[in-house]
């Protein structure tokens, strides 16, 4: 009987403890906040890890450059990664779904069901949005005289709230990030309701390691972060939900 405990307490035991070399894109807040090491999607790729006893530790690259440093051997995993992208790596489960939203002011009372509502509309979107979101956003896109892309994505918030464009393409728990930034919250009213109009699928993602064992250990930290809700308490800490001010139009529930 004893040896059967010991053998179920060793069976509950983590991997052997290692620091884990990870790359991370340098991707926009709050899902990673590189000055700070830490942001939603960072944090729960994190706490996964430490839960099964291994040491994060970041090496921040442009994020189109992650997968290839991690196909040539210079770390042990890569965040914010899609099945398929190279071959011969192994990938978790789902750790973080990113989400797009065409958003307009409520008041504005702005049909937005599809692609072709955004015609002869101003529309601001993040830098490169017509090569993230699909050939028919980009054919909308061109055809519009008002359409534009921003790389700093403070001016998302601060011209809607202001009242300068009809609509801002954006992830939308960075669009909430950036809108309780103080350069916005001081120069414009962000109590007005907004709506967000899903006309983009959201955007799963895993991470993608090279070793079979460190990916069955991240999906068993995972698991539990998701079982005893620090996952859903982490992605509260960064979504600054405001739900006075919050309104979403169409079918419920893309994204970088």
């Amino acid at each position: 009987m004893r040896r059967i405990v010991l053998l179920s307490l060793l069976l509950c035991l983590p991997a052997e403890a290692r620091e884990v070399t990870v790359g991370v894109g340098l991707s926009l807040s709050p899902y990673v906040i590189p000055e700070e090491l830490r942001g939603m999607e960072y944090d729960i790729a994190k706490s996964a890890l430490a839960l099964e006893g291994h040491e994060m530790k970041p090496v921040f690259l442009p994020l189109g450059r992650v997968a290839k440093a991690l196909d040539g051997g210079q770390m042990d995993a890569a965040m914010t990664q899609r099945p398929g992208t190279l071959t011969g790596l192994v990938y978790s489960d789902i750790y973080i779904v990113y989400r797009n939203y065409a958003i307009t002011l409520a008041s504005r009372q702005l049909n937005v069901d599809r692609l072709e509502d955004l015609s002869g509309k101003s529309v601001l979107a993040f830098q490169r949005a017509t090569s993230y979101l699909g050939p028919e956003f980009k054919k909308v896109a061109e055809a519009n005289q008002a359409y534009r892309e921003e790389a700093n994505q403070l001016i998302q918030p601060l011209l809607l709230y202001k009242g300068r464009v009809d609509v801002v393409v954006a992830d939308r728990n960075i669009f909430d990030w950036f809108a309780n930034q103080p350069e916005v919250r001081d120069k414009a009213d962000i109590s007005q309701p907004v709506t967000y109009h899903p006309l983009f699928p959201p955007t799963e993602y895993r991470v993608a390691f090279r070793d079979v064992a460190l990916r069955d250990a991240f999906n068993r930290g995972l698991a539990r972060l998701r079982a005893e809700g620090e996952y859903d308490r982490i992605i509260a800490r960064y979504s600054k939900a405001q739900a006075p001010a919050l309104s979403i139009s169409g079918p419920s529930g893309g994204s970088r």
